[in-house]
């Protein structure tokens, strides 16, 4: 008993020395070793607002205008389409080319047409040559006629001197009824030529009526121009009057423009000075004028806004593009703000205006803008000082 407790006695000692070896380990470890330096968080800063941008009210000048990006046209441009529907034959010149007045575009199939035409003036060549002829055997039968008629008058006069009266008779009838032959001869010969000047004339209406019949299947250049596009190919059934092709005047040229925003449409007015700038010459300025402006809803709805210039010397070509500034509005010695000092909350527009050493909110009214500076209205006055946005 007592050796059994003496050996529990001496296990218990032995684990109570190796816990004590472990903590005195432990804090051995937590000692600050030579040459150690404990390290301190480095605290984050406190953020400093960037100071803002003064600006300072000053007077000056305002051009508002807009700008638009534009391309060449010809000023005399046309739309052509066929005046009869039909199946197209094909085209005779390619988008781009030069074409001459008169110069046959394009033209519909229109079958033995040309063969009849043909035909028919060839009739009207034999119906002209007949009336030609009636007139040419009334000229020789007429002569032949009047010749026995003078030949019958001359026997008569001659006969008067010694003749008895039965000759004289036999001879004054002779010449009456050779008079009535030569009337009722020239009456004849009348009726004949009408009747073939006739006929001549209703194949004339044959003729122009094939005629017109392949000309409203062709189409025309009405003027020396350059094709600006064709639309269809051959074997396509085209309808009356559908546009297949249009045409330019390169030598009459004028600039057009997509139609400006909601905000910019009110601006602009007809007359209104252009500053244009060629891309294919961007060191050249153009000066043109405003001839025509789309409106929502009216009569020209859907037409660009046309621009008319003048550079006879600049080689340029339909479809160029051109950068479009048409000032709107000039205003000079005005109240002016940068359009960066401007602040804005729903409608409103304020400027935080610089007072001492602290800002306040100061409601303003503004005019017109060049996209950089604005017009001030009310609210500021010159020489005060805002801070930008």
């Amino acid at each position: 008993m007592i050796r059994s407790w003496m050996g529990y006695a001496k296990r218990s000692s032995s684990l109570l020395a190796f816990c004590l070896l472990v903590l005195a380990g432990s804090l051995a470890g937590c000692e600050q070793l030579p040459g150690d330096v404990l390290v301190t968080p480095t605290p984050i800063p406190t953020p400093v607002p960037l100071p803002k941008a003064v600006h300072r009210i000053e007077r000056g000048d305002i051009v508002d205008s807009v700008t638009l990006l534009g391309m060449v046209d010809s000023l005399q441009r046309v739309n052509l389409s066929f005046r009869i529907g039909g199946r197209l034959n094909g085209f005779h010149v390619e988008p781009g080319e030069a074409v001459e007045a008169g110069q046959l575009l394009a033209e519909l199939d229109v079958g033995f047409l040309p063969h009849e035409l043909a035909k028919a003036e060839k009739q009207l060549e034999i119906a002209r040559l007949r009336v030609e002829a009636a007139l040419g055997a009334k000229e020789l039968a007429l002569a032949e006629a009047q010749a026995a008629l003078d030949m019958d008058r001359l026997t008569l006069e001659q006969a008067r001197s010694g003749a008895g009266e039965a000759d004289l008779a036999r001879m004054e009838l002779a010449v009456a009824a050779a008079e009535t032959k030569l009337a009722l001869l020239a009456d004849q010969h009348d009726r004949e030529i009408a009747l073939y000047q006739a006929e001549a004339e209703l194949k004339a209406i044959d003729v122009e009526m094939l005629r017109d019949r392949i000309g409203q299947a062709q189409l025309l250049a009405p003027f020396d121009g350059v094709v600006r596009y064709t639309d269809g190919e051959a074997g396509q059934l085209v309808a009356e009057y559908a546009p297949v092709m249009g045409l330019a005047a390169p030598d009459a040229l004028e600039i057009r423009s997509s139609s400006p925003g909601e905000e910019e449409l009110p601006k602009l007015r007809i007359g209104q000075i252009v500053t244009v700038l060629f891309r294919d010459y961007p060191q050249k300025k153009v000066t043109g004028q405003l001839i025509q402006v789309s409106t929502p809803g009216g009569a020209d709805e859907g037409l660009p806004i046309r621009v008319e210039f003048a550079a006879p010397e600049l080689e340029l070509e339909i479809g160029a593009l051109a950068d479009l500034r048409i000032v709107v509005e000039r205003k000079e010695d005005i109240l002016t703000i940068p359009n960066a000092a401007i602040h804005s909350y729903f409608n409103r527009r304020y400027a935080l205006v610089k007072e001492g050493e602290s800002t306040i909110e100061v409601d303003i009214s503004l005019g017109v803008t060049d996209g950089e500076r604005t017009e001030v209205l009310t609210g500021l006055e010159e020489d005060e000082e805002v801070f930008e946005r």
